[in-house]
């Protein structure tokens, strides 16, 4: 969905409570933050089982004598970091807790190829600090939120099949501010992610599913009390 298409079905929506609610948004002004409001909820909502549509990498070059580098981008969730040098199979670098430092370097250690790395906001300290320069020698792997304004040609990285949980969300946020029932936006954002969770499940269709638990596990279940007759 396009931002305009967003902001039609927002008003049509929100117009079958609130008659009145056209003359109190603004496309250039306040609807616009509802959208950027409920694109941001929903990216929150999806990234707990679609972290994929939101992943992305930056590659961090190395500098002599440097510990700390600022990816150019905000970041939610780091993923893993690799060392990604050239002709070596990808190893992952182990992400630790900046309060144990003291268990991995001592003061001023240095080395060639860091062991650990940790973050503070979105910035990367590397442990050792690094001794040589390496361009790329690592890649991170993170989960990005959408842009902070929704571009003309409406969201960049959620998927299609979720575009309607912006407009349902959006409904939420303007229904709270007018202090309207907000029961049946909240109905239609939750049957819908719903069944955004059950299609994207199952969005490898090569993989092995199963309606139902496959049959070994089912071997392993308890019978229910009412059918016990006395063996197994």
């Amino acid at each position: 969905m396009t931002l305009a298409e967003i902001i039609t079905d927002i008003r049509s929506l929100i117009n079958e409570s609130a008659n009145d609610s056209g003359a109190l948004l603004s496309d250039t002004g306040n609807l616009l933050t509802f959208v950027s409001d409920a694109q941001e909820q929903t990216v929150l909502d999806l990234m707990s089982f679609m972290p994929s549509a939101f992943l992305g990498s930056e590659n961090v070059s190395l500098v002599a004598g440097t510990a700390n580098y600022a990816l150019t981008g905000p970041l939610w969730q780091v993923w893993k970091v690799e060392r990604n040098v050239t002709g070596e199979s990808p190893m992952e670098i182990k992400i630790i807790d900046p309060s144990e430092i003291q268990y991995h370097m001592y003061t001023g250690d240095t080395a060639a190829d860091p062991t650990g790395c940790y973050f503070i906001g979105d910035s990367i300290y590397f442990v050792p600090t690094p001794s040589t320069s390496v361009t790329n020698y690592a890649k991170v792997w993170m989960i990005k939120p959408e842009a902070v304004t929704m571009v003309t040609g409406g969201p960049a990285m959620i998927p299609a099949v979720a575009h309607r949980l912006i407009v349902y969300q959006a409904c939420v946020i303007i229904a709270t501010m007018l202090e309207r029932d907000t029961t049946p936006y909240l109905t239609l954002y939750a049957r819908r992610l719903q069944m955004v969770q059950r299609v994207w499940a199952g969005r490898f269709q090569s993989q092995p599913r199963f309606v139902r638990p496959a049959s070994t596990e089912r071997q392993g279940i308890i019978r229910n009390s009412e059918d016990y007759d006395g063996t197994w």
